[in-house]
């Protein structure tokens, strides 16, 4: 079972919003951490200005017993809905004074210590904050330890921590995403060279020899695999070159022999030994010629712009092949859809590929059948049969080299690769269209204005 390749931007898309997703956990923890001990700074400077307070209330009066006085500075400590309670000790824990609104937390849980201490407890369902701060007044020591309760009304700062990350995750979420999405658009645009290098090589016919990858604004990550695709281009290239050159030059190197053949040909006395080496030799110069005639088409850039005649071609064409179709009991026809039809071609190559249409019909197209050619006044030059027709998976392997249907055939199967060569080269293709008692192949030529 194979797996589907994976994508390139899927994986960048998906590492980069785990990078992110990471990151802004760990901005809003540090941010929350951050905003945490600043409510925690602000909470303990408010529990040691009320117990500062609280000491400079404390004085001793004339029989030199200590005395707490209210005044404007310590009022929110001793108001009751303020939140705060207080609980002034001496040394033995013995509560001295104490808020109007009792303090719940025993006085046992209240630190005694040297210096000033923060402390954070829980009674019931209500946390608390507090305070215990050692204080001397005149010669006894005592401690104010101040209370605040979390969960009262007038205390707001967890109240704006929590809505502070609420609306804070509220803002950043859609911006994520949205950077997300920008991120997207940037791999698209990243990886726009590559796509436009990839589709220069998928063309419907394979590749062209001089097909390259030279887009330079390919990233620079990329770059060597271009370089290794076009090196890998250039020894395909050179390889198939010297396999054409080579299959031209042996087949033409066959001329001559074949030439001797058959003048020797000439002397054999059985006169029926002599018609089958002649017709054998006959088939065997025709597949040189094709095999020529490709690779001519292969090499040489044609002229396709010189003005042709088609009806002119399809009437030379017709009674060139005439004898051999009424030898083979067949009957052919011309329908010219004008007495000249002027298209922009190669006169010599179209004149091959109709040779070529018009000998594979006669072949194939069973006995007693009718043979069809017709020039359209729109340029498209047409051969028609009432033959057996061609079956629709073979369409496409028909234009093949040495495709036969039957390879007890005598037919050397290059001439509809000869045809569709000489198609390509007009920039045109050749259109089949067949079922039993009809097969149609057509090529669709530019038109040339009559001057």
């Amino acid at each position: 079972m194979t797996s589907q390749p994976r994508s390139l931007m899927a994986q960048i898309l998906r590492w980069h919003a785990i990078a992110v997703l990471i990151t802004a956990i760990a901005v809003a923890g540090s941010v929350y951490l951050f905003l945490d001990t600043t409510a925690a700074r602000i909470q303990h400077q408010t529990l040691h200005v009320h117990a500062q307070a609280l000491r400079q209330a404390l004085s001793h009066d004339g029989t030199g017993r200590l005395r707490l006085t209210q005044d404007n500075t310590s009022a929110a400590v001793f108001a009751p809905s303020a939140g705060f309670s207080f609980r002034i000790l001496d040394q033995r824990g013995t509560v001295l004074f104490q808020s109007a609104s009792k303090m719940v937390l025993p006085t046992a849980d209240i630190p005694l210590e040297d210096e000033e201490s923060f402390f954070r407890r829980q009674s019931r369902r209500t946390f608390y904050a507090g305070t215990s701060s050692p204080a001397q007044v005149g010669n006894e020591r005592v401690w104010i330890a101040v209370l605040q309760n979390l969960t009262h009304p007038d205390y707001i700062l967890d109240d704006l921590l929590a809505q502070f990350l609420l609306y804070g995750m509220a803002i950043v979420a859609p911006l994520l995403l949205l950077l997300l999405a920008i991120d997207v658009l940037i791999i698209r645009r990243a990886v726009l060279p590559v796509r436009r290098a990839s589709a220069s090589l998928e063309t419907a016919e394979g590749v062209p020899l001089d097909l390259r990858l030279h887009d330079e604004r390919l990233p620079a990550e990329v770059r060597p695999l271009a370089l290794a695709v076009n090196a890998l281009l250039e020894r395909l290239t050179s390889s198939y070159r010297m396999q054409r050159d080579f299959i031209a030059d042996a087949a033409h190197e066959l001329r001559t022999p074949i030439a001797v053949a058959r003048l020797r040909v000439e002397a054999v006395d059985d006169a029926a030994l002599r018609a089958r080496l002649c017709s054998d030799l006959d088939a065997l110069g025709r597949i040189v010629e094709q095999v020529l005639e490709l690779a001519e088409l292969e090499t040489v850039a044609l002229d396709t712009a010189a003005s042709v005649d088609l009806v002119q071609i399809a009437t030379d064409g017709v009674a060139s092949i005439a004898p051999l179709a009424f030898r083979s009991d067949k009957s052919i026809a011309l329908s010219p859809g004008a007495d000249s039809v002027m298209v922009a071609g190669h006169a010599a190559w179209i004149a091959k590929a109709l040779g070529c249409l018009l000998e594979n019909a006669v072949k194939h197209s069973g006995t007693s059948s009718r043979i069809d050619v017709s020039v359209g006044t729109d340029g498209t030059l047409a051969v028609c049969d009432d033959g057996p027709g061609i079956r629709e998976q073979d369409h496409a392997a028909i234009f093949h080299r040495f495709w036969k249907r039957d390879r007890s055939a005598g037919s050397s199967g290059l001439g509809l690769a000869i045809v569709a060569q000489v198609a390509e080269a007009h920039a045109t293709q050749v259109t089949l269209t067949s079922h039993p008692g009809h097969t149609r192949f057509a090529i669709a030529f530019r038109l040339r204005p009559v001057s």
